[in-house]
């Protein structure tokens, strides 16, 4: 189990050295420059962007499919939940009340997320926006999340926990897993953006 612990550690260095390498080469670009006068405040902007700008009523594609918006909560959460157990795991510590409540989290978001990727296969519409990357990335989180949880009842398939997260991270860079980078970037970057504009938040008054 040890040389499988290191195998996870070393797949966890290659996925963060991957992520910044990207991180770099997209600030590479520069930055842009802007001409127009500001007419609002880019922080109050990011704010708007990071907590109201991310609620239902903010979003017409979420207000039409909230079913599908609870349920990428519930599948983001209960992959944050499969790498808090991860990280107890790999540090040896076992904190039962702690354990249970982030399994409970684990399984209900892989539940999610297979509800997700069946979603994508037998809508047609959705089925057509996809490529082969929008299902093995589905798929390994929603493998891992299951392994994550049902490790503490079964812990004799950990081995098969510690391979699903290695091929979890190895491809975390290469696929559209990497948001979990740029998310936090391009949101930042949008939001004082059309803060500067007076567009966030909306409805104040514009000169």
């Amino acid at each position: 189990m040890a040389a499988l612990h290191l195998a996870v550690v070393l797949a966890g260095a290659w996925c963060a050295a991957a992520l910044l390498l990207e991180f770099h080469r997209a600030k590479a670009f520069g930055q842009r420059r802007l001409f127009a006068p500001a007419l609002g405040d880019p922080m109050a902007g990011v704010l708007y962007a990071f907590t109201k700008g991310m609620a239902p009523q903010a979003k017409e594609s979420v207000r039409r499919n909230p079913l599908s918006y609870a349920a990428g909560m519930l599948y983001h959460c209960g992959l944050f939940a499969a790498f808090a157990l991860l990280v107890l795991s790999l540090g040896g510590l076992n904190v039962h009340g702690l354990s249970l409540g982030l399994t409970f989290g684990a399984l209900v978001g892989a539940l999610a997320g297979l509800a997700l990727f069946a979603k994508r296969i037998f809508k047609a519409h959705l089925r057509g926006l996809s490529c082969p990357d929008d299902f093995v990335s589905n798929l390994l989180a929603t493998v891992f999340a299951a392994l994550a949880g049902l490790t503490v009842f079964r812990p004799e398939i950990q081995s098969v926990w510690m391979l699903a997260t290695c091929a979890l991270l190895v491809y975390m860079p290469l696929g559209k897993i990497r948001h979990c980078l740029f998310f936090f970037s391009t949101r930042y970057h949008s939001g004082a953006f059309f803060g500067r504009r007076g567009v966030f938040p909306p409805g104040r008054n514009r000169a």
